[in-house]
């Protein structure tokens, strides 16, 4: 093998290698930003003058106590997303589940605009269709449930 071939496939695998480890680094990054989230949400959600700074006004604080607890679970949802941990289908099947529940349709529907606004790359933003095609799914079932009931 020539020199230059040689040094070629050095230059090319050196910079593979770099892409994998900014790829790790950046990952790395994402995990502990997530793990300190989810301390300060903890920590607001279980001290009520903390709690009592982040409640939207016109929530009681059982509401906000609520909508703490959905957040957490949406951005642990966020980060395993972005990590590769939940492929597209698996996300789909999660944010189904949740939507059957009250405070989590409470939650999409009050904050949904929000997390579109700060959504930073087209990760966060696929992430936030899926939301709102289940939020969307459950809403159709609803008011089809309730067509249902008046008509009986």
């Amino acid at each position: 093998m020539k020199t230059s071939h040689a040094v070629l496939v050095s230059s090319a695998v050196g910079a593979v290698a770099i892409w994998f480890a900014e790829r790790r680094h950046r990952q790395r990054l994402a995990l502990d930003t997530a793990h300190i989230h989810q301390r300060l949400l903890s920590d607001i959600a279980a001290d009520p003058e903390h709690r009592a700074i982040w409640t939207i006004e016109g929530l009681s604080d059982e509401e906000s106590k609520h909508l703490l607890c959905c957040n957490r679970q949406v951005s642990f949802l966020s980060v395993k997303y972005r990590l590769g941990l939940l492929d597209k289908a698996g996300l789909r099947v999660q944010v189904r589940v949740l939507m059957k529940r009250e405070p989590f349709r409470a939650y999409w529907q009050r904050f949904a605009t929000f997390r579109d606004e700060e959504a930073g790359d087209r990760v966060d933003r696929s992430f936030n269709r899926v939301f709102d095609d289940e939020y969307a799914a459950m809403a159709d079932a609803d008011e089809a449930v309730g067509r249902l009931l008046t008509s009986a």
